[in-house]
């Protein structure tokens, strides 16, 4: 019998530094506590999440309620919590003693106000650059997620992208997870059995020693910001449909990245080129480029 899948399942959310209080609030009231409050009802769906540090100060000091929910899911491990630099900045383009003191900041804030130091991290517009590598595992980071278009410029191919990799830098170890496109298109915006479906068919063959997973991380602001998704994630109802089906299935099980990590063995070494996402690569070209 085959293993069923691991579905790593993980979200971001992050909110400029001083935004608009109404922007705030609003994005509190469509996002960020329904989103809570909907996984807090199923314990067993295990889940991802990183809210940038002033994010997370804003939320903990305006809106305690909802903080105290997601403390709870922390305590009953229903949670796995991720670092990042504590103001969220671009990890490649500062000082390695400031990528240090950005991250340490951050872990030792989740150490303490959530009660769990995180294992994996968050960068920030998905850049990539090996030169963080050290900062990062001298903070105890031992993996981060990155878009699977970063391993697609280093020659691997999309079937070989169901667990996670490992690289090196000045005779520091990170492992690296990479997010499916595919996913990040299908949640939340295909129907629900749609993405089932689509998961179920990444089971891994009976054979098989290494189980697959289907790795997820993308903005929370999909579930209730952007245009339309209010009503299509909690008035429809497409989360709690997706959950309920995710923890129907005998053929997925979901996972914490450390869980996963802590089980599987790395698919290989690799050497990431500097890269971020296909739109940020198209970004800062120059401008003859960009246009071509």
């Amino acid at each position: 019998m085959s293993q069923p899948v691991s579905l790593l399942f993980g979200v971001h959310a992050h909110q400029p530094v001083g935004n608009f209080p109404e922007v705030l609030k609003d994005a509190h009231l469509r996002c960020y506590k329904p989103f809570l409050q909907v996984l807090y009802r199923y314990p067993e769906f295990r889940f991802s999440v990183h809210f940038s540090g002033w994010l997370l100060d804003y939320l903990l000091q305006n809106f305690p309620d909802d903080m105290a929910l997601l403390h709870e899911m922390v305590s009953r491990r229903q949670v796995e919590l991720f670092g990042a630099g504590d103001t969220e900045p671009v990890l490649a383009v500062i000082p390695n003693r400031d990528r240090i003191g950005q991250v340490e900041t951050f872990s030792a804030k989740l150490a303490e106000k959530m009660g769990q130091r995180p294992q994996g991290a968050w960068l920030t517009e998905r850049v990539w650059e090996s030169t963080v590598v050290p900062a990062l595992a001298d903070c105890g980071i031992r993996y981060v997620i990155v878009d699977d278009y970063h391993f697609l410029c280093a020659g691997k191919t999309a079937d070989e992208l169901h667990g996670y990799f490992t690289t090196e830098e000045e005779g520091r170890k990170l492992d690296l997870f990479p997010i499916s496109e595919t996913l990040r298109y299908k949640i939340p915006f295909a129907p629900v059995e749609d993405t089932i479906a689509y998961l179920e068919s990444l089971t891994n063959p009976p054979a098989s020693d290494t189980a697959v997973a289907a790795v997820y991380f993308d903005d929370i602001e999909k579930f209730g910001i952007w245009p339309e998704t209010y009503q299509w994630v909690y008035e429809k109802g497409w989360l709690e449909r997706f959950i309920q089906g995710v923890l129907a299935s005998p053929k997925i099980s979901p996972q914490h990245y450390s869980e996963y990590h802590a089980a599987q063995k790395t698919r290989g070494v690799i050497y990431l080129p500097t890269v971020s996402y296909i739109e940020m690569n198209e970004w800062t070209l120059p401008a003859d480029a960009a246009g071509a």
